[in-house]
């Protein structure tokens, strides 16, 4: 009966997390980030031809998308759905919101206390911090399912399973490719095991690919762009300081630029700590939070601390490996430039839910019984400001519009000899071919022809994705940002406005 009981509580959370993710998903967010639209499209350009866009065939590491180089697990995943759905919004974030759901239920199995596990998974189906990220193609959440899944396979003993795991996610997210290994090595020093040591071998056998193409220049330059530590400003100020200290040997070592460089880290990691970051506003980017909660509920934040507390009392091995989880989790994004960062210091949320469930279990029952009511208000509040308020807000975030704009394009194009589309809004091409659904062999074909810019092509056919230097020439449709000054001797034919009213997009005709 117990189990029963417990068979069903997990269904009803797991269908709970499942509805929460899928709903709306092809309209809430607004529309697909240029990411997504480039990843949808070269999983439509795999499935067709088998290359990608840019002519390169069955791409192992990374597929180049804007000479960015994303890594290549999301763009497979994503090719059984479009298989099923079609090139559209929904089917480039039907994996992350599959896995999203997936990761709710592994969370529940990782945990060894099956009524922490439950209380884990409810507060995970309705994390903003996990449903942010599990409603668009974003592929650290693939990244975070692979982790979760390798640790749980880890510690049932199924080696070769849970190496496998752990090696796709270094090939699923950048950040990954920095927290598996610490968390392998703090691990093995925990277990003191031949099975950690056997799965860390093994990653390193199927990560050999990926460890090829790391000194490439393609992946130096993402680094590059990337990197907290490219910038020269930390050398700037140590040289200033020595000199200042009248140069010599101490104040060499005193000011030495590692110290610099060393609190930007510290400076980076410890912002994912932030009050306000974890529990009011989120990360400041409006792709990656609302703006108006935090990766975590407020009433979170005492049994978050209860449950800390208590794994530092008890120590066990569970214990150790969370509080090392929750240690190494930032590490990947204090690493870059922007900080806090709630996608690449995305494993924190596992540890960090699973500490506040413990401090809730542990507490008297009418505690429980009060969090839990205000934890459905708060989530309610949540809901409400995401379907109602956020896409009305930040729709501009998600290049809302382009859909319209290229629908009129494609409508209309027969009609002219030239037509020009505007950068000023991002990445005007892939969304041309994402939504005219092109075909890939036509993108292929041209990509040694064409201008680019980091991977990005600048025209295709008779249209240029930018805006023309001169005046443009006559049968020309020219498409520019509302803030954009219109083409001489042009004439206003259409606009497209955002939710609220605000033009997105202008149309004139040469």
């Amino acid at each position: 009966m117990v189990v029963n009981k417990t068979v069903k509580q997990i269904v009803a959370v797991l269908i709970l997390a499942a509805i929460l993710r899928f709903y709306h998903l092809g309209s809430n967010p607004p529309s697909p980030y240029w990411e997504e639209a480039a990843i949808g499209y070269d999983a439509y350009s795999v499935l067709k031809t088998g290359k990608d866009f840019h002519g390169n065939a069955w791409p192992l590491v990374a597929f180049e998308s804007f000479g960015d180089y994303k890594p290549s697990l999301y763009f497979y995943a994503t090719v059984p759905s479009i298989a099923v759905f079609g090139l559209n919004t929904f089917a480039v974030r039907f994996p992350s919101a599959l896995f999203g759901t997936l990761t709710v239920l592994l969370v529940y199995f990782l945990v060894k206390d099956r009524r922490v596990g439950l209380l884990v998974a409810l507060l995970l189906a309705v994390s903003p911090w996990h449903l942010q990220f599990s409603r668009a193609g974003f592929e650290a959440n693939l990244g975070l399912f692979l982790v979760v899944l390798g640790v749980w396979l880890l510690l049932k003993n199924k080696i070769l399973a849970g190496a496998i795991s752990f090696a796709a996610c270094l090939y699923s997210y950048h950040a990954d490719r920095i927290f598996v290994p610490l968390l392998l090595i703090v691990l093995f020093f925990i277990f003191r095991q031949k099975k950690v040591f056997f799965t860390g071998v093994l990653v390193i056998l199927l990560a050999l690919p990926l460890a090829v193409k790391l000194n490439s220049p393609q992946i130096r330059q993402r680094f590059n762009e990337t990197s907290a530590f490219s910038t020269l400003e930390p050398i700037i100020k140590s040289n200033q300081l020595i000199a200042a200290d009248g140069g010599g040997l101490l104040p060499r070592i005193i000011h030495h630029r590692y110290w610099q460089y060393g609190r930007i880290f510290l400076t980076n990691y410890f912002s994912h700590f932030n009050f306000n970051y974890l529990f009011i506003s989120g990360d400041a980017n409006p792709r990656h939070s609302i703006q108006t909660v935090g990766g975590l509920y407020l009433i979170q934040l005492p049994f978050l601390l209860y449950g800390v507390l208590l794994s530092l009392k008890k120590r066990t091995t569970e214990d150790l490996v969370l509080l090392s989880w929750l240690f190494l989790a930032p590490v990947p994004a204090a690493l870059t430039l922007a900080a806090p960062h709630a996608l690449r210091s995305l494993a924190l949320l596992v540890p960090l839910t699973i500490f506040t469930a413990r401090g809730l279990i542990n507490s008297r029952k009418l505690l429980i019984y009060g969090a839990i009511l205000i934890l459905i208000l708060e989530t309610g509040r949540y809901l409400k400001a995401y379907y109602q308020i956020y896409p009305r807000q930040w729709a501009g975030e998600w290049q809302y519009g382009y859909q319209e704009m290229v629908g009129y394009v494609a409508d209309n194009e027969g009609k002219y000899d030239h037509i020009y589309i505007t950068r000023s809004l991002g990445r005007p091409s892939i969304y041309y071919w994402f939504y005219t659904k092109t075909d890939p062999q036509l993108v292929q074909a041209a990509n040694t022809k064409v201008k680019k810019d980091q991977g990005e092509y600048l025209e295709f056919g008779k249209i240029n994705f930018s805006l023309p230097e001169g005046e443009p020439a006559a049968k020309s449709l020219v498409v520019t940002a509302a803030q954009e000054a219109s083409p001489a001797k042009a004439r206003l034919v259409k606009e497209i406005d955002d939710f609220n009213g605000q033009v997105i997009f202008k149309f004139y005709e040469i």
